[in-house]
């Protein structure tokens, strides 16, 4: 099962010994307007059933991502539903929906990997405490190719909502604030943060 495993973040806190808290990350967010490919490509998915993750995550998700990739190219690799197989027998592997590696123009993964997105259709909590166990995944993928970062970056989203995590060590800490799609240049603006 993999990361897909982890359903609650009680459960993820627990087997790896996180310190898990609240904080607010962005006080102000300079927001980005969007290109008008992606206003195009979100008005002609929102006119087509979203009934599902996989539709929502290929029509609204991975635009927007996209969308961040190409203000970052210089220095990042946008990947998607690449495995991420770093420990097994604690359930730290399987595919992760998306995520970005600080290598500009990369082939194959390579560490490292500075973000996360996982997808999930309504349920923001198991979506947190996925991407939770995909951040420690990525933690441990970093140090073992010895291209450690101090702070990893998550996102839980449902496509309309979006949460944002940050993990320093062994502590987690989740954004009081939620992101939404409607609300896309203020969301374009906190990846742009993150990722600069």
């Amino acid at each position: 099962m993999g990361y897909s495993k982890y359903k609650s973040l009680r459960q993820v806190a627990n087997r790896f010994n996180l310190s898990v808290q609240r904080a607010v990350f962005f006080n102000e967010v300079r927001e980005i307007k969007s290109s008008s490919w992606l206003t195009q490509t979100l008005n002609l998915a929102s006119s087509l059933p979203l009934s599902n993750e996989k539709t929502k995550s290929e029509r609204l998700i991975a635009p927007i991502l996209m969308e961040v990739y190409q203000m970052h190219k210089d220095r990042l690799t946008l990947f998607s539903g690449e495995e991420l197989n770093v420990e097994p027998e604690n359930d730290l592997n399987g595919a992760c929906d998306f995520f970005f590696s600080a290598k500009a123009n990369a082939y194959l993964l390579e560490a490292p990997i500075v973000s996360l997105t996982e997808a999930k259709d309504e349920d923001m909590d198991y979506g947190i405490a996925q991407c939770t166990a995909q951040l420690i995944g990525a933690q441990k993928f970093n140090a073992q190719q010895n291209a450690e970062v101090p702070v990893l970056w998550g996102c839980s989203t449902t496509a309309g909502e979006w949460k944002f995590l940050k993990l320093e060590g062994k502590d987690l800490y989740i954004d009081l604030d939620s992101y939404y799609i409607v609300k896309l240049e203020q969301l374009l603006g906190v990846f742009s943060k993150i990722l600069s």
